[in-house]
């Protein structure tokens, strides 16, 4: 009985403490993205997408496309882990949130702006990441946009410099035609 009572007990302790580590303390980029997702997954819109490799450039318009694989940049850019609590700085204007980097964190994100648009529900995301180390380093600058709630038009443009070897520079910049 008394084993029971305990785990009965660590139980409620530990749903209390997920509680906890669901609340948000920066924009909610992951659960905005999964919604997006969502929604393109069900309506499946024709894009018009240019990938430009170099100065290798296609464009091409679909509507097969894998949008969880699409925007995974962006799901995988949340910054509400709990190793990220006190990461970044925050600063709020009436039509903006901005998050920064703190100085002495090493951290992907580097930093994320939201701005909040004229129009109800439209917002423009920017994030910028970074990583290196000995043998390589990549930047790269994402954009979202939304308009009354729905994926306007995304990007992603990526420099590579490997150790010993000029930088490689990639873009992605899809706009949605019809949703």
């Amino acid at each position: 009985m008394t084993k029971k009572i305990l785990l009965i007990s660590l139980f409620f302790v530990s749903c209390k403490q997920e509680k906890q580590i669901t609340n948000k303390k920066y924009f909610d980029l992951k659960g905005f993205s999964e919604s997006i997702i969502a929604e393109l997954e069900i309506k499946k819109p024709e894009v018009t997408k240019v990938w430009q490799i170099g100065n290798n450039k296609e464009t091409k318009s679909t509507k097969d496309i894998d949008w969880a694989k699409e925007l995974s940049l962006f799901v995988e850019s949340d910054l509400n882990k709990r190793a990220f609590v006190n990461s970044y700085s925050i600063q709020e204007t009436s039509k903006s949130v901005n998050y920064k980097l703190k100085l002495g964190e090493s951290l992907l994100v580097k930093s994320m702006a939201i701005e909040n648009l004229e129009e109800k529900n439209s917002k423009i995301i920017s994030i910028e990441t970074s990583t290196s180390n000995y043998l390589f380093k990549t930047n790269s600058k994402m954009m979202m946009k939304t308009k009354n709630g729905k994926l306007n038009a995304y990007s992603v443009y990526s420099i590579q410099k490997l150790f010993l070897s000029k930088p490689d520079t990639s873009s992605i910049d899809g706009k949605i035609i019809n949703l």
